[in-house]
């Protein structure tokens, strides 16, 4: 009788069907397909998943079975998986999508993130048998991957990226497309890169990769992937029309393409092109290579564009960049002007407060060099060949003049030129424009506490501007003001009042030589201070502020409905005049935070002592 009853314990009863328990062995269970980073899925959720097959020939009750994800050992719920099955584990209350015939199992201790690296997974039966161990390789984005016969895996070659819960896609067999992929390599081509928008006015500031169909048909991206170094990103489903121009982008950021071109976002899209030049590669639907460039180390605000013979210049279009559209021309010299040769005729001499002081770097790094920043406010390309910077002496009378006449290209409207005697000294510390931008040239030695800058005609000695800088100037929470820029908040303000001057932020580098001040202010002084704002695609939150004086510091923190802080985004940190801060989503203890409602809560305090609270719920995404 005992060994009946011993027998009889391995056996149950499952909807009155005999379900074998405890009988399994290796193998009887295998991980079949592996979804671990799901980041620009479309016909899917964005959810990621394992998924498991019944091999054993029997029903399979699950009671007391684990899944295992490196050493971490999550019980899975009761569930009945018939023979020849397949079941999608996933983490309890996110979507997820599994094929008719398929059982889904939300797992409530299911890993929040599957690393994308890889990771030891496996399935162990209710006696602690392993009944299947494997390790998954580092993912890509929108792509499972799928385990063949051998039990080897392979990336998924369904065009939806997986197949939840159904068998997997065939091994070999690139995903398929309207069109047969015939493309061949210079078919398309990277045509413009924006790597550092920062500084753009024209455009949003947004980065972005500009390609172009060489290849007289219309090409289907379907099943195409954008190459960033190492990193491969699936294109969504476009046609690009022979001829034409797609710019590539974050989804998600604001862009602008001309009219004809085609915007095609990307949901993992790199959030940041390296300023310091990568590869980049557009490859077809069959792994080949139909494009491959490598960049050059990026200026602020404009594009690098790229010639017939395939070499990479930077943008002459005056707004940065041509997106969208064909590229600017390359070389366009200046005509000769009638009063001398070495200056073009259409770029005239700046008159009084056409040209002033923006941005003044008194005291350096170590090993850094002091700069001088000039904005023309004007609506014309001036020059500057016949001015110059002196400083003044107590008595008002001039220090000695360095002329600018080595500069020979002009400062566009709403333009800067930077002026330094060492430009690697500005180069090496900041990301600050090259090329026409930043000029080395021979000045006078700026003070630190302060001194009395002049930018003069050499003709006639008229005054373009003035300003009698001030070490006060500076932020006064900044206690060490060393490599810290003096920025004008309003270049069209007075010059000479200490309001209109502050300390540029850190989320900047403390400098912004050769593009827009981090404290500049434009239009109205409003004041607007957001709410945590999700970013789909980049699981980053994003806090957009406008401020109505410039020197507001801010401290944000995030609380549970119960009070308890769990996360601290700011921590007395100087604000621009308008910007953006963004939070990963993680808590203090670099973890991120569970879904859910909790409380901003956001306090910014002005020295000269206004103070403004922002306290609300929101929601916390999966």
């Amino acid at each position: 009788m005992k060994r009946i009853f011993l027998t009889c314990s391995l056996l149950m009863y499952s909807y009155g069907v005999l379900v074998h328990a405890e009988g399994t062995s290796l193998g009887d269970v295998i991980i079949s397909e592996v979804m671990a980073n799901p980041v620009g899925l479309t016909d899917l959720p964005e959810t990621e998943y394992v998924e498991i097959f019944n091999a054993s020939g029997e029903d399979l009750y699950l009671n007391g079975w684990t899944f295992v994800y490196g050493s971490t050992v999550v019980p899975l719920p009761e569930a009945t998986l018939p023979a020849g099955s397949y079941a999608v584990l996933y983490r309890a209350g996110r979507d997820i999508f599994v094929e008719s015939g398929g059982l889904d199992i939300p797992v409530a201790a299911f890993p929040s993130n599957l690393a994308n690296t890889g990771r030891t997974l496996k399935i162990v039966n209710s006696l602690g048998l392993t009944i299947d161990s494997v390790d998954y390789a580092a993912a890509t984005p929108a792509r499972a991957w799928e385990r063949d016969a051998a039990g080897d895996f392979y990336l998924s070659n369904d065009p939806r990226g997986g197949t939840p819960g159904a068998a997997n896609s065939p091994k070999d067999i690139p995903p398929p497309s309207a069109e047969p992929d015939t493309s061949n390599p210079g078919d398309m081509i990277i045509s413009e890169v924006m790597a550092n928008p920062m500084g753009l006015t024209d455009f949003p500031e947004t980065e972005y990769v500009e390609i172009f169909n060489a290849s007289g048909e219309d090409l289907s991206l379907n099943g195409w992937t954008f190459v960033y170094g190492n990193t491969v990103v699936p294109l969504p489903e476009a046609t690009l029309p022979t001829g034409s121009y797609a710019v590539l982008y974050r989804a998600g950021r604001d862009i602008f393409v001309e009219s004809g071109g085609l915007d095609i976002p990307v949901a993992a899209f790199p959030s940041s092109l390296v300023n310091t030049g990568r590869t980049l590669k557009i490859v077809n639907s069959l792994g080949i290579t139909i494009d491959s460039v490598d960049y050059a180390a990026a200026t602020p605000a404009r594009a690098w564009e790229r010639d017939a013979a395939g070499d990479f210049y930077l943008s002459n279009d005056p707004r940065g960049g041509t997106p969208g559209a064909a590229n600017s021309p390359k070389d366009i010299p200046p005509p000769d002007d009638p009063l001398n040769p070495d200056m073009p005729a259409q770029y005239r001499t700046a008159f009084e407060g056409e040209i002033v002081f923006n941005e003044i770097l008194p005291e350096p790094f170590e090993g850094g060099s002091e700069y001088i920043e000039l904005y023309n406010r004007s609506e014309h390309a001036l020059s500057v060949f016949d001015l110059a910077i002196a400083t003044r002496k107590s008595d008002g009378a001039l220090n000695t003049r360095y002329p600018l006449s080595s500069i020979i290209g002009p400062i566009l409207p709403d333009g800067y030129i930077v002026l330094t005697s060492g430009r690697d000294g500005v180069l090496n510390f900041y990301a600050a424009s090259v090329g026409q931008v930043v000029y080395e040239v021979r000045l006078p030695i700026l003070n630190n506490t302060g001194s009395t800058l002049v930018l003069l005609s050499v003709r006639d000695g008229t005054v373009i501007d003035e300003v009698s800088y001030s070490s006060k100037w500076h932020d006064m929470a900044i206690k060490n003001t060393k490599g810290v820029a003096l920025e004008r908040i309003d270049p069209d303000a007075a010059g000479q009042d200490a309001t209109n001057w502050t300390s540029a932020i850190s989320t900047v580098g403390y400098g912004t030589p050769g593009y827009r001040n981090s404290q500049a202010r434009q239009g109205e002084a409003t004041f607007s201070f957001g709410l945590p704002e999700y970013l789909t695609g980049t699981n980053e939150y994003r806090i957009a502020y406008r401020t109505d004086q410039a020197g507001y510091r801010c401290h944000i923190r995030i609380f549970t409905l119960e009070g308890m802080m769990v996360a601290e985004i700011a921590n007395n940190q100087l604000l621009g005049a308008d910007g953006e801060i963004y939070w990963n989503g993680c808590g203090s203890d670099g973890s991120r935070l569970r879904a859910g409602l909790y409380i901003y809560h956001a306090e910014l305090y002005h020295p000269y002592g206004q103070h403004r609270t922002v306290k609300k719920a929101f929601l916390v995404r999966p």
